[in-house]
């Protein structure tokens, strides 16, 4: 390119020492020549851009359909969690209903130790592809706005209030699983269960608990319907 542009300024040069020509003539080469120089320039700036953006789009597909994978990841995670909260949630239930009724008053002692379980959680989502990206300032090169946003939105929001919510749940399960390491050997199962502080973090538990597994339905919802918008975005690029 260069040497095109060097090229058509020494015809100028030359066309302006040019004795055999007259204004006129003179004028029209170098106006002539200007122009080749102004096209080719042009045309060469558009295919760089062409290229740069050919490669950048290469890219995003790439970061994309990699993104998919970590999605799929973390819906099974939270699939998985999910359900281990779930758990929890039924077994404090129980334990909550057998107070009320003061069945835990004739229940077998070995029967409410093994509803007095525990399921810490925590999703470690799979955000390092993601924060590469955009680290590199890259998120811009999604063309399609909703996919973007959704990304965005799913690891910017969501995945943090997740673990928002797990970490509240964990620390509740934590104060319980201490009082039962601290209760005296000679109190029974059914003592401590019945005592007022462990009644009040089963129930604190279980009204926190119902909010946990609805973020975990949320986030995975949220991560399928990126996966999808991933999946119309790539058949649409081809």
């Amino acid at each position: 390119m260069q040497d095109e542009v060097t090229k058509h300024t020494k015809k100028i040069y030359q066309e302006v020492k040019n004795r055999n020509h007259g204004f006129w003539e003179k004028t029209r080469e170098i106006v002539i020549e200007i122009l080749i120089i102004v096209f080719a320039v042009t045309l060469s700036i558009w295919l760089h851009n062409w290229s740069d953006h050919r490669e950048e789009q290469k890219q995003t597909d790439e970061f994309l359909a990699g993104i998919r994978v970590d999605l799929a990841k973390d819906i099974q995670i939270m699939d998985e969690n999910k359900e281990g909260f779930m758990l929890v949630q039924r077994n404090f239930r129980y334990l909550e209903a057998l107070n009320s009724s003061k069945a835990v008053d004739t229940i077998g002692e070995q029967i409410i130790a093994n509803h007095l379980d525990f399921e810490n959680r925590a999703t470690h989502a799979n955000v390092a592809r993601y924060e590469g990206f955009k680290s590199n300032g890259k998120i811009g090169s999604i063309e399609d706005d909703s996919l973007r946003q959704a990304i965005l939105l799913y690891y910017q929001q969501t995945v943090p209030t997740v673990n928002d919510e797990e970490e509240l749940v964990n620390k509740l399960q934590n104060r319980l699983m201490e009082a039962e390491i601290d209760r005296n050997e000679a109190q029974s199962v059914r003592v401590f269960v019945k005592s007022f502080k462990v009644r009040a973090l089963l129930e604190f538990t279980r009204q926190n608990i119902g909010p946990a597994i609805q973020e975990y339905s949320d986030a995975a919802g949220q991560a399928r319907g990126i996966i999808n918008l991933i999946d119309l975005y790539l058949k649409k690029r081809g």
